[in-house]
């Protein structure tokens, strides 16, 4: 069958052999007896600074990143250094349950916050909170990115309330011709809220999940509790891993990566979003503008559980936005295509189409032809 599986990438575009000769270097460096540095690896650091440069405009030091074992890791190092017991923290809604349910079993208050096209919604009804955590390139899951005014507003309900912002940025390096906008992180000296986010990058999307690498930037006051954090937990991230991608980083080859993925990815795109032209009348797609993964929202007469039953029946698997939301979820399927070829995405998207026009006939969408 076909899996629209969110949170995965493919491969197909990686340079087998730079992989391949950067784990080879890397297992033939002299091995330490000692422990290395909890924070990671100065290189790995430094190109990790240099990579979120280049790619999100951060002007990041190796001082100011932390290497960590991914977002969750990363989550769960925040909630220990940062946040007293019983904290309140915002989040969008819907939004990532994984986070979410580290956050609740941290013991923390976590009040959902309403978003809509341009992101989570800011306004005077927003409450006071030690912490939000927002997903602004593609917000999870509905797709939208943040707009400007509405960063602007949230660094400012931050600097208003003394509260911290988690930037998560999980696929952010993915965008179909929509210009780039300033990451919170790197606006906040504007607005009065330096020092108050804290910018969360993975490596799992531009390479692969199985690195098991991410990384935070932030300021040095909230960095050296982190790392204190982590060094009471595992005491830092395998040497050997970071060796490799060091190299990875520094010798160009994720970057290129990026540029290759980048087409592969929009090829992708394409073929799902042209599979299901002609819906307009039943479904509309939210949130192609960025990342690897898209909102299908369908008409208030077709349950999105029934269709994701019926599809899983064809074998087309897909997600409905109930695991992610609380109260009452929007009703939209959730298209993950980032583990998928233009084939696939292309084949899926037809039999979502096809399964999308009978319901409509049954609810008695009509006049309804099908394109």
């Amino acid at each position: 069958g076909l899996d629209f599986r969110v949170g995965v990438t493919g491969t197909a575009t990686l340079d087998r052999r730079a992989w391949r000769q950067a784990w080879a270097d890397a297992a033939r460096e002299e091995v330490s007896g000692d422990y290395a540095d909890p924070a990671g690896e100065h290189r790995l650091r430094a190109a990790l600074a240099a990579f979120a440069g280049r790619q999100r405009g951060l002007g990041a030091q190796a001082e100011d990143v932390l290497v960590t074992g991914g977002t969750l890791h990363a989550l769960n190092l925040i909630v220990r250094a940062l946040l007293p017991p019983g904290s309140r923290v915002l989040m969008e809604n819907p939004g990532y349950r994984a986070a979410r349910q580290v956050l609740l079993d941290a013991g923390h208050e976590v009040v959902p916050v309403p978003v809509d096209a341009d992101g989570l919604i800011v306004n005077v009804d927003t409450p006071a909170a030690r912490l939000v955590y927002v997903t602004p390139s593609h917000q999870f899951p509905l797709g939208g990115r943040m707009c400007l005014p509405r960063r602007l507003a949230l660094l400012e309900w931050a600097a208003r309330h003394a509260a911290l912002i988690v930037e998560d940025d999980y696929d952010g390096e993915f965008r179909y011709g929509a210009p780039p906008l300033p990451p919170l992180a790197a606006l906040a000296a504007q607005t009065g809220a330096g020092g108050r986010v804290l910018y969360l990058g993975t490596l799992s999307k531009v390479l692969t999940p199985s690195v098991r690498t991410g990384f935070v930037v932030a300021a040095p006051p909230l960095l050296s509790r982190l790392v204190r954090a982590r060094t009471l937990l595992d005491f830092g991230p395998p040497v050997q891993v970071q060796t490799a991608l060091t190299a990875l980083l520094s010798g160009g080859h994720v970057d290129r990566h990026i540029r290759r993925s980048r087409r592969w990815h929009a090829q992708v795109r394409a073929a799902l979003t042209e599979s299901l032209d002609g819906l307009e009348d039943v479904a509309h797609l939210g949130g192609i503008e960025a990342g690897l993964h898209v909102c299908l929202h369908l008409h208030p007469a077709i349950p999105a559980r029934d269709v994701a039953a019926e599809l899983a029946a064809q074998g087309v698997h897909v997600t409905t936005l109930d695991t992610y939301t609380q109260g009452e979820a929007p009703n939209a399927l959730l298209l993950g295509h980032g583990g998928l070829s233009a084939a696939q995405a292309g084949t899926g998207g037809r039999v979502i189409a096809g399964t999308l026009r009978k319901c409509a006939t049954r609810a008695g969408l009509a006049p309804y032809c099908e394109a």
